[in-house]
């Protein structure tokens, strides 16, 4: 089994409660049409709601066709004019794209084609990293970059077996982010912690003081 299979089986419940929350805070029929800057067809599968969603991503192999629904694109420089949707939406992106001022940009896109905007990010301080499946290490970038400790001390290291190459493309593309970060990305948004046994696991930054319809 990959790591990725193996996260997904745990992560699903918490999807769904995300989920559900979301239809809560931009229902349909007020918040019609969503872009989702980095995402992928198949989690709006889980909806149960009438959203007519573009979804936008700047690798082909994650979207299923490219159409008018699915486009290949750059979250940091979106194509698309201002407020051209409800609400532009993204839920674990913003700690892949790049540095600081790389997310500085695409926080700036998100508020900038959306009339709202939701944006679901980890939480930098919660023990558990996602996306090594490692405990505490991630606190400590330093040690992940010696290839032995993420090879044989994170699960994703365990499971994947990653070559050195592998491990440096994968640690290039991770930074989390802290609520203070999110203050600073997001002036003026609200800031909604997910709790996991009364941590904050991630974050959701979201503002609903555009007019969707």
């Amino acid at each position: 089994m990959s790591y990725s299979r193996f996260a997904i089986f745990f992560m699903e419940r918490f999807r769904r409660r995300r989920i559900q929350f979301f239809c809560s805070a931009f229902p349909p029929s007020a918040c019609r049409t969503v872009l989702d800057v980095g995402g992928t067809p198949q989690i709006w599968r889980m909806f149960d709601a009438p959203y007519e969603v573009t979804v936008l991503n700047e690798d082909p192999q994650e979207l299923e066709t490219v159409s008018d629904r699915c486009v290949i694109g750059d979250g940091r420089n979106l194509q698309f004019p201002d407020k051209s949707f409800d609400v532009a939406f993204s839920n674990s992106v913003i700690e892949h794209v790049g540095n600081w001022k790389d997310m500085q940009r695409f926080a700036s896109e998100l508020r900038r084609v959306g009339n709202s905007f939701y944006c679901q990010t980890p939480n930098k301080w919660f023990p558990v990293e996602p996306h090594l499946g490692t405990l505490f290490l991630h606190w400590w970038p330093r040690l992940l970059n010696f290839y032995f400790v993420t090879r044989y001390f994170t699960l994703w290291g365990l499971l994947n077996r990653p070559s050195r190459a592998q491990v440096k493309k994968s640690l290039a593309n991770i930074r989390l982010l802290t609520r203070r970060d999110l203050e600073h990305l997001f002036p003026g948004a609200t800031i909604v912690t997910e709790r996991f046994l009364l941590l904050s696991k991630s974050y959701v930054i979201m503002d609903r003081t555009g007019k969707c319809l």
